[in-house]
């Protein structure tokens, strides 16, 4: 079992074994409000990671995709057979990496995620 070190003010819970989309809305951290993602110039691309407190990445990187840019709001599906696993149990840190046209990292976003061991 794992603790949460961190509140990032979204947690996600998804079950071992199963698959979920999940939405999220990225939030300017100047103004608290949605993020305007409208730029394909400055947001060509987005994935996920999910990591364990020490870094170690588990399960395949996860492509997002921009549901309502204007209002930040991105989809992702977890898998139930790469990241939602037994052995992945545990609260965890989620980030999603916004990329521009070029390639680069330009920004980052941080939230959390349970994966609960089903009874």
């Amino acid at each position: 079992m794992s603790t949460r070190r961190q509140d990032f003010g979204v947690t996600f819970t998804v079950n071992v074994g199963t698959t979920k989309s999940l939405q999220l809305t990225i939030l300017d951290p100047d103004t608290g409000l949605a993020k305007d993602l409208s730029s394909n110039t400055l947001y060509a691309g987005s994935t996920v990671k999910i990591y364990k407190p020490d870094g170690t990445q588990i399960g395949a990187t996860i492509n997002a995709t921009f549901s309502n840019r204007s209002n930040g709001i991105m989809l992702f599906t977890v898998s139930g057979t790469s990241q939602a696993t037994l052995a992945n149990a545990g609260n965890w840190i989620g980030e999603i990496i916004f990329t521009n046209n070029g390639g680069l990292t330009v920004d980052q976003q941080q939230f959390n995620i349970d994966i609960k061991q089903s009874f």
